[in-house]
């Protein structure tokens, strides 16, 4: 997890320690959620120090992380503001606890497992000099380099038939600067503060998948647009496995109910609960006929997730 070095070395937020805590209003405030993320952590706030314009307060807010990172971090980093939770509180309470302690005039919703590849000042500079625009994320690398989708069309009950046509994928845009889109992920997601102070930022009723696509839709429904800028890039490490079908199906669920009624509703909740079951055939299926632990591990996480439908509706 090497930092590239940058191009002219940046001002140091280690030597800003009184601005990030001030109370005095600042260009950008970055939100970082921990929870037992030591592998990453370090490698994230490194790029931080390297790419954060001047004037950025970074806050980490802790999840009850039990492996040392939260400390490590502090000790390291002596211009984070850390602000802890005695329980896991999701991706949306954190960020929702960490925002309560920001002073800038924009706000970045940052994963842990990411890192930033360049500097961010020009994505800061963009928002700022579009005013019709909410929020909006740029270019995300994986592991290896290679461009994924981090951006969206709102759920409909055919996109949630078949969940990978929600996303755009990066090689559907152009040449152009920026691109409108439906919603942005939020492993990278710069909004403006006055909006999400407004909006009180992520429903907590999400505690992990969809939280994104709601908010971008309540911004949306304020008037504001997002925007896609291909150009600029960060990396992300993360990845979903089968074992987390389940909250993302309880995000699309909660995700319906807040923003759909009447014969939508019931189309989309019947979508979701029929997909569930098909999906937990097919790879009981497949994983007879081909004795692969993968479909089984699928089909045995689709099961999981019709279930908590089922608990949901109870």
């Amino acid at each position: 997890m090497k930092i590239p070095s940058p191009a002219t070395e940046p001002r140091s937020l280690s030597q800003s320690r009184g601005e990030c805590g001030a109370a005095s209003a600042k260009r950008l405030s970055i939100l970082l959620v921990n929870y037992n993320g030591g592998r990453y952590l370090g490698p994230c706030l490194e790029s931080i120090h390297c790419y954060a314009p001047p004037e950025t307060q970074v806050i980490l807010e802790d999840n009850a992380s039990t492996d040392g990172s939260v400390e490590a971090a502090g000790k390291k980093y002596p211009w984070l503001h850390i602000v802890r939770s005695n329980r896991n509180l999701g991706f949306a309470g954190g960020n929702n606890l960490a925002g309560k302690n920001a002073r800038g005039r924009f706000v970045l919703l940052l994963n842990t497992d990411t890192l930033l590849l360049e500097p961010i000042a020009p994505v800061v500079d963009w928002l700022k000099s579009h005013p019709s625009y909410g929020a909006l994320t740029i270019n995300m690398l994986d592991g290896e380099r290679i461009p994924r989708a981090c951006t969206g069309r709102f759920p409909s009950a055919m996109r949630l038939a078949l969940l990978r046509s929600m996303l755009v994928s990066p090689g559907s845009y152009g040449a152009e600067e920026a691109y409108d889109v439906d919603w942005v992920q939020g492993s990278f997601l710069l909004i403006r503060a006055d909006l999400w102070n407004t909006l009180n930022g992520l429903d907590e009723r999400y505690f992990m998948y969809a939280e994104d696509v709601d908010l971008c839709k309540r911004i949306r429904d304020a008037g504001f647009r997002c925007a896609y800028l291909p150009h600029l890039q960060y990396l992300h490490w993360g990845g979903f496995v089968p074992s987390r079908f389940p909250d993302q199906v309880c995000g699309l669920a909660t995700y319906v109910e807040r923003h759909m009624a009447g014969p939508q509703l019931l189309l989309c909740r019947a979508v979701l609960f029929g997909g569930c079951l098909s999906r937990a055939a097919f790879y009981q299926a497949r994983g007879v006929l081909r004795n692969r632990e993968i479909d089984r591990t699928k089909a045995k996480a689709s099961w999981s997730a019709f279930e908590a439908l089922i608990q949901r509706q109870a």
